[in-house]
């Protein structure tokens, strides 16, 4: 396939403007770089980006240069801290601690804390943003202290210790009274004392669309998530319902929650463990009746550190050298009792299904070219394009996989690799039991993400502040309120406006297609294509499903 140029003058761009994730696709010679988001450099990047934008003959080129564009109108403190941390992680993942490549690293991130102190310290900052910002210290404290504690170099140890001053100081711009660690019952009386506004008002239809390729206004998305809403909750009802009946409790959400933890009475400290022992027969089952997975697939599992749990509550994968020979991914699994960790085996199994079996094959599949080879800007992840598309399949693979669990309870005779599941899910109950827990999982997290898409229209429109709206849900759902805020706001909020609707919205799109394909083995192939076609934005995306589905009939 014939690049066209301005391809290539677009990725030097994202490299330009992110040598982090330039270094994290496998661009090494990025390492130890950072973007010094100074109002200057941001200016520049703006004027070059929108300079691409005018040259743009593909789809592909306007709407990831759109993206770009939103990503860097993005005026918030909190970035800065996300970036930090996640460059550090990768080049400790990738290399460990290169003495050389830290110590420039350190030296670009103490330059653009400073230039973000230049910026915000004369601001007006929300409460509520200060609040996602505080939320991201403890991580970076964290993760310097992990470069210190494995660097010999006195270079290194001390360039540590002045960037964790740098970055306190700068955090202080936005102290909250009582904060602690965020905790949920002291985020919720500042936000009760100081009110809630994100003041995004103005920027976050412009995110919908250019960012994330959306064609719905946020009153749109709100009634159609409602909606979902309304019709997934006589489903859960009804699982919860039956599971208070056997646990003779209380027929809430939390209560029967509560139960199947307690049957389980997993050690937060083995949840990687548990999760290692179910891999090994949940990725047979997976390959062959859900999505084929590449033979040179590369997957880690390993524990969220701990300067990651403030965003990630439960657990997410990552991405490493997409435009490499070898790509490879990590899976985290967060134990953190202080976030919103994984307590049961239907949990475990929900959340693998959902970061492995939907992120991190998405991405395998795509950069190794699984069915194909690929343009290069569609293979790139990162943007708030590509978002949508990984998102929304991993979301649908939740349901595909419930599915495919339950079918097997009435299914006559069963493979060599049911069995081998059915025989797994014995350990822990039986497949019965496994599946109606599983259910339960299935559509809390179905509930809950149709509930970001409210929430995020809710805070970033300003409708209703984010304590109304976890009354709202609450009431409505049966869901706890901190499980909800935590699954809302400080991740989603603090990444990007919008994020928090992606799952959804594309999810049930891409359910909608997939579920007129009625023939089993069709459904594999449909899936694999879904899974290894890179990151286009939506549009693009949901017709290329469109006509592939088409073409199997």
């Amino acid at each position: 396939m014939v690049s066209d140029p301005l391809d290539s003058q677009i990725m030097d761009f994202v490299k330009e403007v992110n040598p982090s994730g330039a270094y994290l696709m496998g661009f090494n010679d990025y390492a130890g770089k950072l973007f010094i988001a100074s109002q200057k450099n941001v200016n520049a990047a703006l004027k070059k980006v929108r300079g691409l934008r005018s040259k743009a003959k593909t789809e592909l080129q306007r709407k990831l240069l759109d993206s770009m564009e939103t990503n860097l109108l993005f005026d918030e403190p909190q970035p800065v801290l996300d970036d930090i941390v996640g460059t550090i992680f990768a080049h400790l993942v990738k290399e460990g601690v290169n003495d050389a490549h830290m110590l420039s690293l350190l030296d670009c991130a103490e330059k653009t804390v400073e230039a973000c102190r230049v910026r915000y310290s004369n601001r007006d900052i929300p409460v509520a943003v200060k609040a996602l910002t505080l939320y991201r210290l403890g991580g970076a404290l964290e993760i310097l202290d992990t470069v210190k504690g494995e660097s010999k170099s006195r270079k290194v140890k001390d360039a540590c210790d002045g960037l964790k001053k740098k970055v306190s100081e700068y955090v202080k711009l936005f102290d909250l009274e009582g904060w602690g660690k965020g905790e949920f019952p002291n985020a919720e009386k500042i936000f009760k004392e100081k009110g809630f506004d994100l003041a995004r008002q103005k920027f976050y239809p412009v995110v919908l669309k250019k960012g994330y390729d959306y064609t719905e206004t946020p009153e749109q998305l709100e009634r159609t998530a409602i909606a979902w809403i309304d019709e997934e909750l006589p489903r859960f009802r009804r699982v919860t319902e039956r599971l208070a009946k056997q646990f003779g409790s209380k027929p809430t959400p939390e209560e029967v929650e509560s139960k199947i933890n307690a049957r389980n009475h997993l050690d937060p400290k083995k949840l990687v463990e548990v999760t290692l022992g179910i891999r090994r027969v949940v990725q047979r089952l997976v390959n062959s009746e859900v999505t084929a997975i590449n033979p040179k697939y590369n997957t880690k599992v390993i524990e969220t550190p701990p300067y990651l749990t403030g965003v990630i509550p439960t657990g997410a994968a990552q991405f490493f050298d997409t435009f490499t020979k070898k790509p490879f991914q990590y899976y985290f699994q967060t134990t953190d009792p202080k976030r919103d960790p994984d307590k049961s085996v239907a949990a475990i199994l929900n959340l693998l299904i959902h970061e492995e079996y939907g992120h991190c094959v998405h991405h395998s599949n795509s950069a190794l070219g699984f069915v194909g080879k690929l343009p290069m800007l569609q293979v790139m992840p990162g943007l708030p394009t590509g978002a949508p598309i990984t998102e929304g399949l991993s979301f649908n693979r939740e349901i595909e996989f419930f599915e495919l669990s339950k079918s097997l309870e009435s299914k006559k005779r069963l493979t060599q690799t049911e069995k081998a599941y059915v025989k797994l899910m014995e350990r822990y109950g039986g497949l019965k039991q496994i599946n109606l827990e599983l259910e339960f999982m299935t559509r809390r997290w179905r509930i809950v993400r149709f509930l970001r898409v409210v929430g995020d229209v809710w805070v970033n429109t300003g409708k209703k502040t984010l304590l109304e709206f976890l009354d709202w849900a609450h009431e409505q759902t049966g869901v706890s309120r901190s499980s909800v805020y935590f699954q809302l706001f400080p991740a989603h909020q603090g990444l990007f406006p919008g994020y928090a609707t992606c799952y959804a919205v594309v999810g049930q799109e891409i359910r909608g297609i997939e579920r007129k394909i009625k023939d089993p083995k069709k459904r594999v192939k449909f899936s694999t294509y879904l899974c290894s076609i890179g990151f286009p934005p939506r549009s693009m995306y949901r017709r290329m499903l469109t006509e592939y589905a088409a073409g199997l009939k």
